[in-house]
């Protein structure tokens, strides 16, 4: 046997002494305060970080539209009026209505040269007889139709780029994709028609908004609410009168279109902007998936490039928003693809309120509460009454 005394006659110990500082450790309820100290730090902090990104987006979006403003000038300078929708819905100065050709180049297109993008515009063949059309002519190997400018996106809306134009809330207006489908490319910004008759829906703006009748403003009786200012509702020029008027600027006569652009081949010089270019909008934001003519022809073609402030600043009408299923059909007033008083109207994802740049090339913030009297006079070039503040 060993024995257990040791040769100096110490005693060896059976285990070795574990004595020595003990360890400290996190009890649970340690650990879930923790956790739950740091889940509220990124709950307060979150909104932050998502306020200071659509800041930076916000940003780029006026500064997109500050660029487009100075480009509009710079072609004003060189050819004498802003760039124009290159198609003619009516010829002007014919006794009767007469169609012209539609769905040329847009005033997008027109401006390409001098935003950088002379190198699309030079590939182009935009005369009158083009065949095919311009947004089915090929740039580098694609499609016009199906490229999408940087400049032409803001980065707040999500549904910007290139899409299949057949996707999603089916619309009547599916029936003007005559290239046999095939993507295209939308735009966040467009020129203005101003305070311009709109028609074709039934769809009172006075009556939504509920605006008192003052006596004067929106008083013709040809969709009732449209034409702020009484000037859009009268004889075309292109052989409507006045129960017609000039609806959608489809006539390019300057005295019957209120703002600087038309939907047919008109666009203003700066001469006729007897308001002030710091006083008349020029451009602004838009929201393709809310305008059915925009959604399904893109920046290129003429025909889907006719937004007006006759619609009320950033009024929903994408019907995905809206929550509509594929062949319900709207309530009056929120129908993408017939009410274009409010679908075809200036809108933005960003929060309270939407970016224009004025004929002046000043960018401005409008908020959604503005007064809509004020707005239409901001989008009228011509009506002769000094702006509210704003």
């Amino acid at each position: 046997m060993h024995s257990a005394i040791g040769g100096h006659g110490h005693i060896r110990n059976a285990k070795r002494s574990t004595s020595g500082p003990v360890g400290s450790a996190f009890t649970l309820v340690e650990l879930l305060v923790v956790i739950a100290i740091i889940g509220v730090l990124v709950a307060l902090l979150l909104p932050a970080v998502q306020a200071a990104r659509e800041a930076a987006r916000r940003s780029q979006c006026a500064n997109n539209l500050r660029q487009l403003g100075l480009d509009m000038l710079n072609h004003e300078t060189a050819k004498g009026r802003f760039a124009r929708n290159e198609q003619e819905v009516f010829i002007l100065g014919q006794p009767s209505p007469t169609f012209g050709q539609r769905d040329r180049a847009s005033h997008l297109v027109m401006v390409t040269p001098y935003v950088e993008a002379a190198g699309i515009y030079n590939q182009l063949n935009l005369s009158l007889n083009a065949n095919p059309l311009p947004a089915d002519q090929k740039v580098g190997g694609t499609y016009l139709r199906e490229l999408a400018l940087a400049v032409l996106t803001c980065p707040s809306d999500d549904r910007t780029g290139v899409h299949d134009p057949h996707s999603g809330f089916q619309t009547s207006w599916e029936t003007l994709i005559t290239w046999g489908g095939g993507p295209v490319a939308t735009t966040s910004y467009a020129g203005s028609m101003g305070a311009q008759l709109m028609g074709w829906g039934s769809c009172n703006v006075k009556t939504l908004l509920g605006l008192p009748n003052d006596g004067f403003h929106a008083q013709k009786t040809i969709y009732p609410g449209d034409d702020w200012f009484n000037t859009t509702s009268v004889a075309d020029g292109c052989g409507h009168d006045a129960n017609y008027g000039n609806q959608r600027g489809d006539c390019p006569n300057s005295d019957t279109v209120s703002g600087v652009f038309s939907r047919s081949n008109w666009a203003a010089k700066l001469k006729e902007i007897t308001d002030g270019t710091a006083n008349t909008i020029m451009m602004g934001e838009i929201r393709s998936s809310a305008t059915a003519f925009a959604w399904v022809d893109g920046w290129v073609r003429s025909e889907a490039m006719w937004f007006a402030t006759t619609a009320p600043l950033n009024f929903e009408t994408d019907p995905f928003v809206l929550g509509y299923s594929p062949g319900q059909t709207p309530p009056v007033c929120y129908d993408w693809g017939k009410d274009f008083n409010t679908a075809s109207g200036f809108k933005s994802k960003h929060p309270g309120g939407v970016t224009f740049v004025f004929c002046d090339g000043s960018t401005h913030f409008l908020s959604d509460s503005i007064d809509y009297g004020t707005y239409q006079q901001l989008g009228a070039r011509s009506d002769g009454e000094a702006p509210n503040p704003y």
